[in-house]
């Protein structure tokens, strides 16, 4: 019996451990996993992802996800860019069902992949641009796509070349059409360069219907049609260039330049043909003279001047004079480059003075040169601007061919001797229509009186014919307003705009705009001088507002802006800062920031009722003060942890909510 006794306690002792593992494993596990850790379940496995001092390392996590771990050492990746531990995206035991990637649950910002979603790419599911599975496994993986737009579209250009490939450089993701400025170097990246007017040519205008590679371009006529029909060979570049454009580009051919012709190793010479070009022909297009299509011309055409050029003299030199050809006169460098004609031997009106630079079209108007039956008077082409009142005397009496301004008359044998300034004013400013006589020598008679006769008729105590404003006039004894300051730097328009030089009021307002719209009276030199708009030291050390630290640095129209409206509350820091806090605390801002600067603030908050323990210390405010409401928050756990509070638990089955009495602050394992 005593064998049987201890067989039964030997039986005891073997079962008892299995069972209170079993029992223990109820108690602490707080559910199943998900299928991607389903070999991870049981007790044994725990510390491969907890830690009992560190809660849930993200290393453990790595030291799995090795794909992951090395783009994150690599800084690549959404998980390189992201802040935060693994289980706040992450979270286990909520079944096997349970969606651990957590991209059905998250507000997922594609940005901070690196590769943000712009255009039509945001309407893309994920799946559409995700195609890879994960290595011996049927489920999709997000790591390392191709952001390359060739791994999701077609090449349609069909090159190899690298730049073709970064289609980011021609288009955008709104839609496939180019970009209006492309990215893109068509002399390095292709083999044809472009330039001249080849820049402005549209791509499609030679890439006709998408046709990028390969595309010929060896010969110009691969793009244009020869005009020539093939008479000058193939080589177009001999006359044209892409620089100048096609209808100007082998025209400017100076004498003795070679142009290769058609075929052989001679040269185009246009002096070997019955016409040499020189002078302004030589600038003259082809097709100028020869017309759309280059060819012979007939001899008529250019046996004389008149085969191209209409004779404006018609027959007046014919009638009278014996023929002459038009090279008599003119010759091939300007139809007025009149080098072969002499007006002072050549026709019966000498030039002298002004009248060598006069147009001959002034003299002779419509062409007319055979028109004077004598020698003219200077009234057959100048107005008298006398009107008669100096006849008979001859207008070389007092003008000569120098200029109509250039005389011998003598003014300071009148009545009004010209000194200063009045010297090179012109007759007429003064002798306005003509009129020489009768005029009197008062200023306000010619000048205009900008004071407006404020200041009397006696123009001569304040200024001389010198210069107008050469003025003998001290401010400080014959004003009422002492210059000093600033002020002696303005010039008298500054003050005294639209002609007013006397005032009622000598208040610094009458001239200068009141930046503080009233809110600090009239006294303006209380704070400020003449010498300068800068204010007095000390003037802000008034009340119990004083400026320190960053607010002394600030200039004054920062906070009093005259275009803004008086502040209500103008000694708070809300009349110019924005409340943070939702106006949850108080105005009293200068209880927890300083005006050094806002961080680092001396705020306690212990002195809530809420003392700051365990992990709550590493916590930012918006983790607990959602919306930044500060003030009224609760401080029960369930305020903030209720989403992670598991009801069906069997420890929590008819728990209370007070979870401190089970829980620390310093995690939420072990608990008391």
């Amino acid at each position: 019996m005593l064998m049987g006794l201890r067989y039964k306690l030997l039986i005891l002792l073997f079962f008892l451990p299995v069972v209170a593992n079993a029992q223990l494993g109820n108690f602490v596990n707080p559910g199943p996993l998900s299928n991607p850790h389903k070999s991870l379940d049981g007790l044994k496995n725990c510390t491969k992802c907890h830690s009992a001092s560190q809660g849930l390392p993200d290393q453990k996590c790595l030291d799995c996800h090795t794909e992951i771990n090395e783009r994150m050492q690599a800084k690549k990746g959404y998980h390189a860019r992201v802040q935060g531990d693994c289980v706040s995206c992450h979270s286990e035991h909520k079944g096997r069902d349970y969606d651990l990637t957590g991209l059905s649950r998250l507000q997922f910002d594609h940005t901070d992949t690196g590769w943000p979603l712009t255009g039509a790419h945001r309407q893309q599911d994920c799946k559409d641009c995700h195609k890879q599975k994960r290595p011996n496994s049927d489920r999709p993986t997000y790591l390392g796509n191709d952001s390359r737009c060739i791994s999701c579209h077609t090449n349609i250009h069909k090159s190899q070349k690298g730049a073709f490939k970064t289609c980011q450089n021609c288009h955008g993701t709104r839609n496939w059409q180019p970009r209006e400025k492309l990215n893109f170097n068509h002399n390095s990246q292709t083999k044809f360069k472009l330039d001249g007017a080849h820049i402005e040519v549209g791509c499609f205008d030679c890439h006709k219907n998408k046709t990028w590679a390969p595309l010929p371009h060896q010969e110009c006529s691969n793009c244009h049609a020869d005009p020539h029909n093939g008479s000058f060979g193939s080589k177009c570049s001999d006359c044209h260039s892409t620089s100048a454009g096609w209808a100007n580009s082998g025209v400017k051919v100076p004498t003795g330049t070679a142009v290769k012709a058609s075929g052989t190793s001679s040269s185009f010479d246009h002096d070997k043909t019955r016409f040499p070009l020189q002078g302004k022909h030589r600038a003259v297009s082809c097709k100028t003279c020869h017309g759309a299509k280059i060819g012979k011309m007939p001899t008529a055409k250019f046996a004389d001047c008149d085969g191209c050029h209409t004779s404006p003299h018609k027959d007046q030199f014919q009638k009278i004079w014996k023929k002459k050809a038009c090279q008599t006169c003119h010759s091939t460098y300007g139809y007025k480059n009149l080098n072969k004609f002499k007006h002072n031997r050549d026709a019966r009106y000498q030039l002298l003075g002004q009248h060598t630079k006069v147009a001959c079209s002034s003299c002779h108007p419509n062409g007319r040169y055979r028109w004077l039956a004598s020698t003219p008077d200077c009234d057959v082409c100048h107005k008298d601007p006398h009107r008669g009142k100096y006849e008979p005397q001859k207008c070389s009496s007092c003008h000569n061919f120098d200029g109509f301004s250039s005389k011998k008359f003598d003014h300071s044998k009148t009545r009004f001797p010209l000194v200063g300034k009045h010297k090179a004013v012109a007759c007429k400013s003064c002798h306005g229509g003509g009129t020489y006589k009768g005029l009197t020598t008062d200023c306000k008679d010619c000048h205009n009186d900008y004071h407006q006769g404020q200041l009397g008729n006696e123009c001569v105590r304040c200024h001389a014919p010198i210069a107008f404003n050469d003025i003998a006039f001290d401010h400080n004894t014959g004003a009422r307003f002492r210059l000093d300051g600033k002020h002696l730097e303005n010039t008298c328009n500054q003050c005294h705009w639209g002609g007013k030089y006397k005032f009622e009021a000598l208040n610094c307002s009458t001239c200068h705009a009141d930046v503080h719209n009233g809110t600090h009276g009239k006294e303006c030199d209380r704070c400020h001088t003449t010498s300068g708009f800068e204010m007095k030291d000390g003037f802000h050390e008034f009340g119990e507002y004083t400026l320190k630290g960053v607010h002394n640095q600030l200039e004054c129209s920062t906070c009093h802006n005259p275009k803004q409206p008086v502040r209500a509350h103008p000694m708070q820091c809300s009349s110019c800062h924005q409340d943070p806090h939702m106006g949850s605390l108080s105005n009293s801002c200068y209880e927890c920031h300083s005006q050094i600067s806002w961080n680092p603030a001396t705020f306690m908050h212990n002195q809530t009722g809420f003392d700051l323990t365990g992990a709550h210390r590493f916590l930012d405010c918006a983790d607990c003060h959602k919306n930044r409401v500060f003030g009224g928050m609760p401080t029960e756990c369930v305020f903030c942890h209720f989403k992670d509070f598991d009801a069906t638990a069997p420890q929590h089955i008819n728990a209370p909510t007070t979870c401190e009495s089970c829980h620390f602050t310093f995690g939420f394992r072990p608990t008391k």
